[in-house]
């Protein structure tokens, strides 16, 4: 399969999602007590870090990593808040704020573009 960027971004949704199920039932696990949300979590990460290995043969460990990071953390946050009661303080909303706009600041203008190829172009001509 060639990966294009789209499709490694694909993948990183995919590797987020499955972090977000594997971060849900590890909650719902009662720290390893069931069974069910217990064999959810190791499938759910098995899948999650699959994903996220492949995206990286497309997109650089800084962007991938920082995003997956970030729309986790605010995913679980939201998870913890909508399914588990959980609450948040308004500096942990405000933290959770600032690492979103540093991720999307990473995304934009941190690292060299990445090309179809997985090559990166930065002002000295094409690296490997």
């Amino acid at each position: 399969m060639k990966l294009t960027r789209k499709k490694a971004y694909g993948l990183l949704a995919l590797s987020i999602g499955l972090e977000l199920l594997g971060t849900s039932c590890l909650e719902a696990s009662e720290a390893f007590t069931k069974v069910a949300p217990t064999v959810a979590v190791i499938v759910a990460y098995s899948l999650c870090y699959w994903s996220l290995s492949k995206a990286m043969r497309m997109l650089n460990l800084s962007i991938a990593y920082a995003t997956w990071t970030a729309v986790g953390t605010l995913g679980s946050g939201l998870i913890g808040f909508l399914l588990f009661h959980q609450t948040i303080s308004p500096v942990g909303l405000g933290a959770i704020a600032v690492m979103i706009v540093g991720v999307f600041l990473l995304n934009l203008y941190g690292t060299p573009k990445e090309t179809e190829r997985g090559e990166q172009t930065g002002t000295g001509g094409e690296q490997a």
